[in-house]
């Protein structure tokens, strides 16, 4: 399991003159064999020139330490500074390595968007059951059930009188959940919230809602009242991929319509202005999206940004030198100021107009 705090430590690590080795491993049982992601590790190793003593220690992790019922791997090696992390995740990651001062953390974050700190909520007339979910691990967290709720198929003035009592003890049985919704979502934080069970009860329990969980509803879906908790995780899983990726292109396509307006920037040089007077509140960028190293050069002084092909420091004389891997290391920069990072599909707007980062502004 992995949280923010996690995260935040990652971002302010620096390896300096001893760099970390970076490692993402999907070992999950469903689509790799042993043998295969065992050969993919020595692959990955084997490309990047890293510390042998930190080659060994994932390598070791991998072959002996990790229980086998991860999907994916995440290390965090650099030997000479007593730095080792190491993280099991049950959601899917893509293999991945590097070499460098700081800890790739680009996938982290991203899984963290789609995955981390989401609500599900099952319910019907009579009962609700409340689900935790994050980075792929579901817990059932409370079950409530309300007055009973039947329907009445004689007709006459007295059922229709039943009826209205019936209905009534539904409505008082979702506002009843609402209650403890929100009381829920303030605990566990649920920054997204899912809503199971028949439509008709789904949309009502939804309008109860106070606006902002409404807000973070990011979709419905039916579930039986039997499900297993390996059934509603994995329909829970595949709607957050699903919601992640809508809201991410929705985004991108509004960062379009505001770029060069006072609430967002588009395109390399105008964002990374703004990360240096530290406007940025989100900072997205299109995947797999890479720069040379070269294309943004670093003040060894005053951490200054540029992408100009400069020697000295503008703002303090100091030495520029090129930045390795600039594009996580602008999302980790965007990351220590507080700013959200979020990754976009390789077909967004921003693509479309012809740019592959930018930002929303606080100010």
């Amino acid at each position: 399991m992995i949280r923010e705090s996690d995260l935040q430590e990652l971002v302010t690590f620096d390896g300096g003159e001893t760099p970390v080795l970076s490692l993402y491993l999907n070992v999950d049982p469903r689509t790799t064999s042993t043998d295969a992601y065992r050969l993919t590790l020595r692959n990955l190793l084997q490309s990047v020139d890293a510390d042998p003593a930190d080659k060994a220690r994932v390598q070791h992790f991998v072959e002996l330490e990790y229980d086998r019922q991860a999907r994916g791997l995440v290390c965090f090696s650099c030997q000479k500074k007593n730095f080792w992390r190491a993280y099991q995740l049950n959601v899917p990651v893509e293999d991945a390595v590097m070499v460098s001062r700081r800890p790739l953390v680009r996938q982290l974050v991203d899984l963290l968007n789609i995955y981390g700190h989401l609500g599900v909520v099952a319910i019907d007339k009579q009962g609700a059951r409340f689900y935790a979910f994050h980075m792929g691990e579901l817990e059932e967290i409370m079950g409530a059930l309300g007055e009973e709720v039947k329907r009445h198929k004689q007709g006459g003035w007295a059922a229709a009188r039943y009826q209205r009592h019936e209905d009534e003890a539904a409505r008082s049985n979702l506002r009843s959940f609402v209650d403890l919704a929100e009381r829920l979502a303030q605990q566990y934080d649920w920054q997204q919230l899912i809503l199971a069970g028949p439509r008709e009860v789904v949309r009502a329990f939804q309008d109860m809602l106070p606006r902002h969980l409404q807000q973070r509803v990011v979709g419905t879906m039916p579930l039986e009242p039997d499900a297993t908790l390996l059934e509603v995780r994995e329909k829970a899983e595949a709607m957050a991929r699903q919601a992640y990726h809508q809201r991410t292109w929705h985004m991108a396509q509004e960062l379009v319509q505001l770029a060069h307006t006072q609430e967002a920037v588009a395109g390399l040089e105008d964002t990374l202005e703004a990360l240096q007077q530290g406007r940025v509140y989100q900072f997205l960028f299109t995947e797999g999206y890479t720069l040379p190293e070269g294309a943004v050069r670093r003040c060894t002084q005053c951490n200054y940004l540029t992408p100009q092909p400069l020697e000295q420091c503008p703002l303090c004389g100091g030495t520029l030198r090129p930045m390795v891997d600039p594009i996580n290391n602008l999302a980790r920069r965007a990351i220590a100021q507080g700013a959200q990072v979020l990754v976009l599909d390789a077909q967004n707007p921003l693509e479309e107009a012809g740019v592959h980062l930018g930002a929303f502004l606080r100010y």
